[in-house]
């Protein structure tokens, strides 16, 4: 729909929204750059944040920023101190936990195709959801899920999880559901709320465990901010917050290090963490072009190790671009959506002629108007990628678009990310992780999909979903998977 409006209207247009509020919808390169950039102006809809809140607490993604020089800016004390644990370097580390997931994921699929006889048909989505849940888990906080354990018992935290969303697809809809939940109470509301206390209580639970062994490790009067470190992303919190040299307004409360629980679990729960629905996207796509599967194959395996450092994986070009072409054209988030504070005027790149058909070049918005970034239409451009920007191909990334590098995203050449002070903290995290999995999965297999392409949709909504089969909308993505010797 949004497609078919960019065509007949042009690049920036608007729509009614809810109770009759104007809804700007734009591509224009330097309209979104001071969107995303002045964040202090265009926030997040207040209805949605208070739904997110009360479904994952204060943590990072629902953190609030205010007009300096507010000393109280929750989002930015919040990014500052989290930032560290997803930069390169700590990335870097997190290699090894990512390759051993992606490891044993090759392994349950190795057996179940021995059990087949040589070829096994597997729901790919489901099992790449339990591995990006096991890697969240050990890397995010050295808490081990077991979700690709097949035979052991799961964690009671995974399984509040796979409680708190089974009824629902998107966070959106948990999000609606909670704010309609005392007309009258009901069932989901309750389910709802007995499964965010349950995961608050475990939630406290490791901290306080990670508390007590970052106290056993550290001589709280010595420990500096500068020398703070840590494996995991619990650790670094708890560290940053007992180094003696930092200003109680830098630290977080235990609160807030608790609430990042929940927010970073649910990147990582199967329906709505990028990796997996991306390296699910990108096995889709690779299934369908079995000439890039093969080229991607043959330089992997060119690589000569089953433990391949994070610059070794960085160092393979054609895995980089079956990577960004992904990212590219199946992006998780198909809209932005952000609302005005206070009345403002967005600059144009390029003038458009509004109703009347004067030349405007700004857009003058009112308090309460929205803005919806569109991310799939600015990564599907063709005026920025070409004709074939519906198409997967890898090759464009060899000689990118001059129009591409002003798209206002923190992953160069792309929107899928967003960009400016509430970019994706985890884009590093996530472009390593969807490597290191694509990098087991295709060195171990060939792969074909078990259904013809025509049979596979997906439903476009605030968040992309996951691929469904059309004849019961059943959200998967079947496999022929055949092991390589």
């Amino acid at each position: 729909m949004l497609h078919d409006w960019a065509v007949q209207y042009g690049s920036t247009f608007s729509v009614r929204g809810m109770l009759g509020n104007f809804q700007l919808i734009t591509t224009d390169a330097r309209a979104n750059a001071h969107i995303l950039f002045a964040s202090h102006v265009f926030r997040k809809p207040a209805e949605h944040r208070r739904a997110m809140v009360d479904l994952f607490g204060e943590g990072l993604t629902n953190a609030q920023e205010f007009l300096p020089p507010k000393a109280c800016d929750q989002h930015r004390n919040q990014r500052r101190i989290i930032n560290p644990a997803f930069g390169f370097a700590h990335v870097r580390e997190m290699t090894e936990v990512f390759l051993e997931k992606a490891a044993l994921l090759r392994d349950i699929w190795h057996r179940k195709c021995m059990d087949a006889g040589g070829t096994a048909r597997v729901d790919a989505l489901y099992w790449v959801s339990k591995a990006t849940l096991d890697i969240i888990g050990k890397a995010g906080f050295d808490y081990e899920f077991g979700a690709l354990n097949e035979n052991g018992p799961k964690s009671e935290l995974a399984a509040v999880f796979q409680a708190l969303f089974h009824d629902h697809s998107t966070p959106l809809q948990h999000a609606v559901a909670l704010l309609y939940r005392q007309f009258p109470p009901n069932g989901h509301a309750r389910a709802t709320d007995s499964s965010r206390r349950k995961m608050d209580e475990i939630g406290r639970r490791i901290v306080q465990e990670k508390k007590r062994a970052v106290l056993e490790d550290i001589d709280l009067g010595t420990i500096a901010k500068d020398a703070i470190g840590g494996k995991d992303l619990i650790s670094l919190l708890l560290r940053a917050n007992l180094a003696f040299d930092l200003e109680p307004s830098q630290c977080l409360s235990d609160e807030e290090v608790l609430a990042q629980i929940p927010t970073f679990i649910a990147a990582g729960e199967s329906r709505h963490e990028t990796t997996s629905t991306s390296t699910t996207w990108a096995m889709y796509a690779l299934a369908s072009h079995p000439e890039v599967q093969a080229k991607l194959r043959t330089e992997l395996h060119e690589i000569g190790t089953e433990a391949p450092t994070l610059d070794m994986l960085n160092a393979l070009p054609y895995l980089d671009h079956v990577v960004r072409e992904t990212l590219r054209l199946y992006s998780v988030f198909s809209l932005i959506s952000r609302e005005a504070v206070q009345d403002d005027v967005i600059p144009l790149g390029a003038p458009i002629r509004d109703t009347n058909g004067a030349l405007q070049h700004n857009i003058m918005v009112k308090k309460g108007d929205q803005v919806q970034i569109p991310v799939l239409l600015i990564n599907k451009s063709t005026v920025i990628w070409g004709a074939d920007a519906d198409g997967f191909r890898p090759e464009r990334w060899e000689n990118i678009s001059a129009q591409a590098a002003s798209i206002p995203g923190v992953a160069p050449n792309l929107m899928t990310f967003i960009g400016g002070p509430r970019a994706c903290v985890g884009h590093r995290f996530a472009v390593a992780e969807m490597k290191a999995l694509l990098f087991h999965i295709v060195c171990g297999f060939e792969f074909r999909l078990a259904v013809e392409p025509s049979e596979i949709w997906s439903r476009t909504g605030v968040i992309k979903r996951l691929p469904q089969l059309r004849k019961d909308n059943s959200v998967q993505l079947p496999v022929y998977l055949t092991p390589i010797s």
